[in-house]
């Protein structure tokens, strides 16, 4: 079964295509236990307590909600008084990328940048909406080999990320929900970031 493309076909016109990716959309976010991703934010929040930095790895537009993570949690849950926030997302840099994929295979991007960046006791995380996007499997077997944290944000059936990182968020979908699933990327990030942004004693508005 393909969701989306049985969404379609039932849908009469964009209006009703909409209505039922709404309704799917609530059903993902029901399938999520809370509880985990209370666990997600208290692992985040530790980091950033012990000092460490926060890494963020994606591909395509998994990539833009890393990017978008970072800016919400060091300019949006930036508090003069508290400890400051170092995230970063490591598809950032095209310099860098391009360069260690001519080089090393575009397998290696992440793992390569974690050997000059990432310390014991940092955060990796994985957003993948497979969960067997290479490269991430491989950065997060070798962060966790070297004392690093892992954390996993997948879609589908949850892939190997799922089972390689220490703690995971697991949308259960079918094989053409990319976007739903990237969708519940951001909704993850607001979460979390907001959240932690409003426990630092920071205001939402102006």
């Amino acid at each position: 079964m393909h969701q989306l493309e049985t969404i379609f076909k039932q849908a009469q016109g964009p209006a009703g295509y909409a209505g039922a990716y709404f309704e799917r959309m609530a059903e993902i976010m029901r399938a999520i236990d809370p509880g985990r991703v209370a666990e997600c934010c208290d692992l985040i929040e530790d980091t950033i307590e012990n000092g460490g930095a926060i890494y963020l790895l994606a591909n395509g537009g998994s990539s833009a909600v890393a990017s978008h993570f970072v800016n919400d949690a060091v300019c949006g849950a930036w508090v003069d008084d508290a400890r400051p926030i170092r995230a970063y997302a490591l598809s950032d840099n095209v310099e860098s990328i391009t360069a260690l994929a001519n080089d090393h295979g575009y397998e290696e991007i992440f793992v390569q940048q974690l050997k000059s960046l990432m310390q014991a006791g940092d955060l990796v995380i994985a957003l993948s909406v497979s969960g067997n996007s290479e490269n991430l499997v491989r950065a997060l077997k070798w962060a966790n080999a070297r004392g690093g944290r892992t954390m996993a944000w997948t879609g589908f059936a949850g892939g190997k990320l799922k089972e390689i990182a220490k703690i995971s968020i697991h949308m259960p979908t079918t094989r053409d929900e990319y976007g739903p699933v990237e969708d519940m990327f951001s909704v993850l990030e607001h979460i979390m970031t907001t959240y932690l942004a409003m426990k630092r004693g920071r205001r939402l508005y102006k």
